[in-house]
């Protein structure tokens, strides 16, 4: 075969063990407890945590439910458990809907540099591959022909706590070395959305350890998942689908792991191929130079912890607009008499300076009224809004009833959002200006430049307080007390099925 001459898919015709792809399927293959810091450790319990009161707050609000409907009448049962319900549905299903429970209410994590979420990818595919991994293989062993040795299946085998945490350790940690290999943020400024992406080489990384498939099988489960990667950020406007789309990411990476398991093989070497490879085809269209990287991909792999850099969200909207959240906060704290009650009407104008990312995804005008709960969470202008009527931006300013007060859309007419570049800079991207003029001719500016939880980052009690909050909301206090327990020592955990089977008792909803 001819080579290419360009340089940087010299990895495409290396030793089939020598690539990005095979180093990163061999690191996941090897990672153990002792090679994982105990910080780390520590921060992926919480991880987990605040995905489960996320999903537990997001399984029974309307979307979430009219999906569990759809999903119902056409899947056959199966083994797989659902958050907040009795009912059990096959894998596959069950990834989708529990993915999608955890992304339903915008309270879920993100990564600023390489966003995507990371527990609705990572938990909607493990809670599945647990509830399936002593199904009998057909066909091909588990690691058998095309996929190396890598021990014995053990049929009867418990899935144990620590297997848990440390297979979704390997999903937090590709996902976002995935996203950051193609610049992560730039694709969101191009329309896709790029935590589906990225999504879903993280959710087969993550399955494919927890099956304890060879680093060949896990290279193949992972090109399976890349080769599904979509997720069209349109989505979020008008409709419910944009709150499953992460749930289709865990699906396709479990997906994946599952078809490898079974022998079938995936794209090989999907890192660095250049003729149709995952990083090049979605890097098309960018300017940046060089349009991708593919080290990124094992850059500091070891070393450097992505799971300790994911961010917790304190507000229920969009992750780039915590920023303007706090910004607006500011102002209300430091001049009360301004922006409170009838006061607020003697505003003229607001105007919003974001990130290039964040212009693009959320600084859009409505041009109807009401929204979707969804575009509603998803503007920055109706965020501000919500911020300066109610003080606070959670779940209960986005339940249907809340969508069309006049006071809210009087503000987000008065709105304009623009780029500023300040915010352009790594980590910076969450930050916003707000400049408030008012009908006397006063103005007044607050600039955040990172939101709260990046330096210093959330911390581990602050992570718990959310889930006590949320959780509060829709179970009884000794079910809360009993998963924190569980979570909080799940490395001390022998069947992870103890925890699914809490997780499945009914739920109420979220949102009212």
């Amino acid at each position: 075969m001819a080579k290419h001459s360009e340089p940087e898919v010299l990895d495409e015709y290396s030793d089939e063990n020598s690539g990005v792809t095979a180093t990163l399927c061999n690191w996941i293959v090897g990672l153990e407890k002792k090679d994982i810091p105990d910080e780390v450790l520590e921060r992926a319990k919480h991880l987990i945590l605040d995905g489960i009161a996320c999903g537990l707050v997001g399984a029974h609000v309307p979307w979430s439910e009219s999906a569990v409907d759809a999903v119902l009448a056409y899947e056959p049962e199966g083994q797989c458990s659902l958050i907040g319900y009795e009912e059990k549905l096959g894998p596959l299903a069950a990834a989708v809907l529990n993915g999608g429970f955890i992304q339903a209410t915008e309270l879920d994590d993100y990564h600023s540099v390489a966003p995507l979420h990371s527990a609705s990818v990572v938990l909607g595919s493990l809670f599945a591959a647990a509830q399936v991994k002593n199904t009998k293989v057909r066909g091909s062993a588990v690691n058998g022909a095309n996929g190396g040795s890598n021990g014995t299946q053990e049929p009867g085998r418990t899935v144990s706590g620590l297997d848990f945490l440390v297979a979704s350790v390997a999903g937090f940690e590709t996902g976002p070395r995935s996203g950051m290999a193609i610049h992560g943020t730039d694709l969101l400024v191009r329309g896709w959305h790029s935590g589906v992406v990225f999504g879903c080489p993280a959710a087969a990384a993550a399955s494919s350890k927890l099956l304890g498939l060879s680093a060949v099988n896990t290279e193949s489960a992972i090109g399976i998942a890349c080769t599904q990667a979509c997720g069209l950020m349109a989505a979020q406007f008008e409709g419910m689908v944009k709150r499953m789309q992460h749930g289709i990411a865990a699906r396709n990476g479990l997906f994946g792991a599952l078809l490898a398991r079974n022998g079938y093989v995936g794209i090989k070497k999907v890192y660095e191929r250049r003729y149709g490879g995952f990083l090049n085809m979605f890097s098309q269209g960018n300017t940046k130079t060089p349009r991708y990287n593919v080290q990124e991909v094992v850059a500091g792999l070891g070393d450097v912890w992505h799971t300790s850099r994911i961010r917790f969200k304190l507000h229920a909207c969009v992750g780039g607009c915590h920023g303007l959240v706090e910004a607006v906060d500011n102002l209300q704290k430091a001049h009360p008499d301004r922006f409170s009650g009838e006061t607020l009407a003697n505003i003229k104008s607001i105007k919003v300076g974001l990130s290039e990312t964040i212009f693009h995804h959320d600084g859009w005008a409505p041009h109807e009224r009401p929204l979707t709960s969804t575009g509603s969470q998803m503007c920055a202008a109706y965020i501000s809004a919500t911020q300066l009527i109610d003080n606070q931006v959670l779940i209960a300013q986005f339940a249907d009833s809340q969508l069309n007060r006049d006071k809210v859309w009087e503000l987000v007419n008065k709105t304009t959002c623009h780029h500023d570049s300040q915010f352009d800079k790594p980590n910076h991207q969450c930050g916003a200006h707000v400049t408030v003029e008012f009908e006397d001719g006063t103005t007044l500016e607050e600039t955040v430049q990172m939101p709260k939880g990046f330096d210093p980052p959330i911390t581990n009690e602050e992570i718990q307080n959310k889930f006590r909050r949320l959780a509060s909301s829709v179970i009884d206090q000794e079910r809360i007390e009993k998963i924190e327990k569980l979570v909080l020592g799940i490395d001390q955990l022998d069947d992870i099925s103890e925890l699914l089977e809490v997780l499945a008792k009914p739920t109420k909803s979220g949102v009212n």
